[in-house]
């Protein structure tokens, strides 16, 4: 698993080389025009704002090197390869393994985690969501206490991420209700 993880920053690193393309370069100036993280959020009325992309580049500064504008994305694109891995080792080591290198190798996947705009962290917090979902719907009972905390927070950090991630949380309150409504009769509440 850690090669497969290698093989995954790697490659984004790679790809991650090179002049900031144009989306990356607009959100650029989008946050330097915005000067202060609060104007992040109340200026930039666009939807190429992804508000903690567009933090990011704040923090390491929007003239920084663009490998260093694009970390947040290649950390993030790397560790989703661990979180598929989660998802795929609830049923063998060999979906663990088969999904993270899919995820490791994978042409958009590896874009995603290289270029300086939100969608890798989005995908992380999507599947984090997924996995934390999927670990409460098999048993409620054993399930950490905090898992609807980290749900919100997953939630939360995703839609700040990529507003597109309002997709998978409708997906996943659907994944819930049908699961639920499968497993207990109608009219009659869970214990």
């Amino acid at each position: 698993m850690l090669a497969i993880l290698g093989v995954a920053v790697w490659v984004r690193i790679l790809s991650g080389h090179g002049g900031l393309w144009v989306d990356e370069a607009w959100s650029a100036v989008l946050v330097a025009k915005a000067g202060t993280p609060w104007a992040v959020f109340r200026s930039i009325n666009h939807d190429n704002n992804h508000h903690l992309n567009s933090l990011w580049m704040q923090a390491v500064g929007y003239a920084a090197p663009p490998l260093a504008l694009r970390a947040l994305s290649i950390v993030t694109g790397g560790a989703t390869v661990l979180v598929v891995a989660a998802i795929g080792a609830r049923r063998s080591t060999a979906h663990a393994l088969v999904g993270a290198a899919l995820f490791a190798l994978s042409p958009i996947l590896v874009n995603y985690g290289s270029e300086a705009r939100g969608y890798a962290p989005m995908l992380l917090c999507a599947l984090g969501a997924i996995l934390v979902t999927a670990r409460w719907l098999d048993d409620p009972a054993t399930s950490p206490r905090h898992a609807p905390r980290l749900l919100a927070l997953l939630t939360i950090l995703g839609l700040l991420s990529q507003l597109t991630m309002l997709f998978f949380v409708v997906a996943i309150a659907a994944w819930v209700a049908l699961t639920l409504r499968q497993g207990f009769p109608p009219g009659r509440p869970p214990r």
